[in-house]
């Protein structure tokens, strides 16, 4: 299994941009000197971690365990370079000091929650986390990397088995746990950082999950790093190391089989039928201590520990030297393999999103059935207007009640956002790809199911309603209300990406519809707006330019004949530019709205506009919680 493992670990050497500089593996040893974290309260500031100092070596597993609020995420978030260090703090790998970019390209984090794609399977989640760090890894070598990995973590059982959605049921929370990990492990990476792993399983669960890390641990080099929360005898014997942490200071690091040995050497030795790690919590938690002397406990364990322990738990882990990197092995090799990369991501993104959105009802499955479902809504209420005068307001009703409704609807993406958004934000921050190959593969995808969305509401009710006939005026429907939709879908996920708790994107995404239908001028009309709303949003609006493109398209080269007759005349709903011939055209209705003289080429490049500015404030909203 290791001369296996070293092949492909060789491979991914060769193939991935981002480990290619690297040193082996083998025999490596990752240093934290000094690591320290200030938060600012209203008394004054607050050191969450306080002058920690740690050693773990290739193939090692280290947990790090202490009472609520003693600092164990914040310190592993320290030591992934989530969270800005004091200056004094530094990392090192193999005498090689790293920084926040370079610890992202060797290391992956496996957080608290499972955040991954419900419709897909265990094999498909895995191979490809893979296919977008190692983009030129060969399918067949991406192949058998995802089955020893499946193998590994005792996945397969379930490997075709998808992963689950409110809809379907899938695999229970112990396989969610390491289907993460495996997508985690898959990538190569020479530091897995693990935070509250075995959070809601059972002992057996948990036992398993970190054995099957452990193993592949072990295999290829990895250096593991969790935070763990009351871990049973068969699970803390999983690792190697373990560091006991209490209001941010380091208690006890060493050996997790010398824990008996310190607590003995302390005079408090642990009981026969007692676990190591319950027995250490006893001293750690001073929460429900009823001494005035809350923390006496935990203040004699460290001073001892610092007294007796410390010195030779930590040369036991001496850092080995190893020659510094060149500087100019560490700078990019050109433009060419980023490009490439990116192009390599955007399609395996588009490849993913596209299989996600075919399976997934919530996210354009049920959206087809609501446009369907109003499109007959309108064929069946606006059946065959026909063209009297007295229909003339009923066809600028459904023109609005295309743009503004349908556009209303876009919130009923945003549940399937909020889960892709989930699971960006963990591959991107784990390094596996940036924010643009996402968003490009999000349009790229999106447009064409959105498109086909539009299409089904506008063939159930265009020709029933009896809008403008010909195929050009139809086609002109379709496209300048595809534009509308494609700005109000991109605005919701604007939304849920900056808020990405569904009520609240829900409500605030409406509002902003509900807005735009406010200043669009229909129902007031654009003149009689007030001039700030005019002059500024007015302007901005989607659904105004949308409504206009619309109502033009229909309108231009009908008549309507009015039946009105007012003491021998003919009454017509709008002004007429003939009234002798008892008609009104349709550029009379135009041009009393303020709209006949509207071009389409200008409209249609302003909703174009809109849409590139919309999906950039996307890309800048993502990227900005990703950072």
């Amino acid at each position: 299994m290791g001369l296996f493992s070293s092949y492909f670990l060789l491979k991914a050497v060769r193939f991935s941009s981002e480990t290619q500089n690297m040193t082996s593996t083998s025999g490596s040893t990752l240093s934290f000197k000094n690591l320290s974290y200030v938060v600012k309260t209203k008394a004054g500031s607050r050191r969450l971690v306080d002058d920690i100092s740690l050693n773990v070596r290739a193939g090692e597993l280290l947990a790090i365990m202490g009472p609520s609020g003693a600092g164990k995420s914040t310190l592993l978030d320290l030591m992934s370079f989530r969270k800005p260090m004091l200056d004094c703090g530094s990392v090192f790998l193999n005498d090689e000091r790293l920084t926040a970019k370079t610890m992202h390209k060797v290391s992956s984090v496996v957080e608290q929650e499972d955040a991954l794609l419900g419709v897909l399977t265990v094999r498909e989640s895995i191979a490809y986390a893979l296919r977008l760090h190692l983009p030129l890894l060969p399918r067949k070598q991406v192949n058998e990397r995802v089955e020893r990995v499946i193998h590994a973590v005792g996945l397969q059982g379930c490997a075709d088995q998808r992963i689950g959605t409110p809809i379907s049921r899938g695999l229970s929370g112990g396989q969610k746990r390491r289907v993460t990990a495996a997508c985690a492990v898959v990538t190569f990476p020479r530091i897995l950082f693990l935070d509250e792993v075995t959070s809601g399983l059972d002992s057996t669960s948990a036992r398993e999950v970190v054995s099957s890390i452990r193993d592949l641990a072990k295999a290829e080099g990895i250096i593991v790093i969790a935070t763990i929360h009351q871990p049973s005898l068969e699970t803390i014997s999983q690792f190697t190391n373990i560091a006991f942490l209490a209001a941010g200071k380091l208690c006890y690091f060493g050996r997790v089989n010398e824990l008996d040995g310190f607590f003995e050497k302390w005079g408090k030795p642990v009981g026969r039928f007692t676990n190591p790690t319950d027995h250490a919590m006893n001293f750690l938690n001073s929460d429900f201590s009823s001494s005035s002397d809350a923390g006496g406990e935990i203040k004699e364990l460290r001073q001892f520990y610092l007294d007796h322990w410390a010195g030779s738990a930590l040369d036991s882990s001496t850092t080995r030297y190893y020659p510094r990197l060149k500087e100019e092995e560490e700078s990019p090799e050109g433009t060419a393999r980023p490009l490439q990369k990116l192009l390599w991501n955007t399609l395996v993104l588009a490849e993913r999103t596209g299989l996600n959105y075919a399976r997934n009802l919530l996210a354009y499955g049920v959206r087809a059935g609501m446009y369907g479902g109003m499109g007959f809504m309108l064929a069946v209420i606006w059946v065959h207007l026909g063209t009297a005068d007295s229909t003339i307001n009923d066809r600028l009703s459904v023109h609005f009640y295309s743009v503004a409704f349908l556009s209303f609807m876009s919130v009923a993406g945003i549940p399937s956002f909020l889960e892709e958004r989930s699971v960006y934000l963990r591959e991107s921050k784990n390094g596996l790809y940036t924010t643009l190959p996402y968003i490009l593969a999000n349009t790229l995808v999106n447009l064409p199911f959105l498109f086909a969305c539009t299409v089904i509401f506008t063939l159930i009710c265009y020709w029933a309603i009896g809008l403008h006939h010909g195929p050009e005026a139809f086609f002109r429907f379709v496209a300048f209300l595809f534009l509308s939709l494609s700005i109000a879908e991109t605005q919701a996920l604007i939304v849920a990406s900056l808020l990405p708790i569904f009520v609240a994107a829900l409500a605030i995404t409406a509002f902003l519809n509900g807005f735009w239908m406010s200043v669009g001028g229909y129902f007031m009309k654009a003149r009689s707006l007030p001039r700030f709303w005019y002059y500024s949003f007015h302007y901005m609006d989607f659904q105004k330019y949308g409504f206009e493109l619309l109502t033009n398209s229909d309108f231009r080269g009908l008549t309507f004949h009015c039946n009105t007759i007012l003491n021998g005349q003919c009454a017509c709903a709008y002004p007429s530019s003939t009234p002798e011939t008892c008609t009104v055209s349709g550029q009379d209705v135009l041009d009393y709205l303020d709209i006949g003289g509207i071009s389409y080429g200008k409209w249609t490049g302003i909703l174009v506009s809109i849409a590139v500015i919309y999906r950039i404030v996307l890309y800048l909203s993502l990227k900005l919680r990703s950072s």
